[in-house]
C-alpha cells in the first residue's frame, strides 16, 4: 500500500500558503537585487576630438545566473501556492 505524501493540515495551512508566498516575493526582489549588481555600464571619453563617447556593458555570469536561479525559485514557491489555495477552496 503506498503511504500518502505529507501534508499541512489544520491551522498551519494558511500559514505555509503565507510563508510561501511571501518567500516568492522575497526571491523576486532577490532577483532584481542580483541583476542590477550583474549589469555594469562604463562610459568612455572620446579618443580624438569630434569623435564619439563610447558605453560599454559588462555581464558578470555570476550575478546573472543568481538571478535566473532566484526567478527559478520565486516560480516555484508561486506553483506550490496556487496548488495549495487550489486544493483550500471547495
Amino acid at each position: 500500500m503506498k503511504r500518502p505524501l505529507a501534508t499541512v493540515r489544520g491551522i498551519a495551512a494558511p500559514v505555509v500558503l503565507v510563508a510561501e508566498a511571501f518567500g516568492a516575493a522575497v526571491a523576486l526582489v532577490l532577483a532584481v537585487v542580483c541583476w542590477t549588481r550583474g549589469v555594469t555600464t562604463v562610459e568612455f571619453e572620446p579618443i580624438a576630438p569630434g569623435t564619439p563617447s563610447f558605453t560599454s556593458v559588462r555581464y558578470s555570469g555570476a550575478w546573472i545566473s543568481a538571478a535566473l536561479a532566484s526567478v527559478l525559485v520565486a516560480g516555484l514557491l508561486l506553483l506550490a501556492v496556487l496548488r495549495r489555495y487550489a486544493r483550500r477552496s471547495p
